[in-house]
């Protein structure tokens, strides 16, 4: 009863159905190809990122000793960048020299020096103006924070007072270490 009328659905609607019993086909294929290759592939993939990232974890882990040795190293090497109180004038010398190097004028400079009693330290803080094209003064910052002593950048401020001259002037505040010595 029901048979006859099926075949003739079949009969007019043959390629709607072809194309449905296709696309059926295919999605059974695209699963067995999943749960047969891929799921054990991904799982297999997962298994050995999570243990390169258990392996980088554990190879940034020191033990304390050799980060003991570290610091140590460190330290020598922060006190060995600190020149003694008497080399002062060398240090503003070598600034001078660096500028000049740089074809930037300096202006007058000014220093304050503060005792830091809890390190045996003199931190001179220096305050002066740099003039000279722009690409000089760049250039001189950069050998600044390139100096070898123990010499911090603080403050940085930039002015042009003329639009069609390239002329800068670059106010610098700069802190210079220096250790107590003889």
């Amino acid at each position: 009863m029901i048979l006859p009328y099926i075949l003739e659905i079949v009969r007019q609607k043959w390629r709607i159905l072809s194309i449905i019993l296709a696309l059926l086909l295919l999605n059974v294929i695209l699963g067995a190809v999943i749960s047969v290759y891929q799921r054990p592939l991904l799982s297999e993939l997962q298994s050995k990122w999570s243990n390169l990232r258990h392996q980088v974890a554990r190879s940034g882990k020191v033990d304390a000793v050799t980060l003991y040795q570290q610091g140590s190293a460190d330290l020598e090497t922060l006190n060995a960048a600190i020149p003694e109180k008497r080399y002062f004038a060398r240090v503003l010398s070598d600034l001078l020299e660096t500028a000049a190097g740089n074809a930037v004028e300096i202006g007058t400079i000014s220093y304050k020096p503060v005792q830091l009693k809890e390190e045996k330290l003199l931190s001179y803080q220096l305050s002066f103006s740099a003039n000279g094209s722009y690409a000089a003064v760049k250039s001189y910052l950069a050998d600044l924070q390139d100096n070898p002593e123990l010499l911090v950048v603080d403050t940085v401020s930039f002015a042009n007072n003329d639009l069609f001259v390239e002329k800068v002037t670059m106010n610098l505040l700069i802190t210079v270490y220096l250790r107590e010595g003889v």
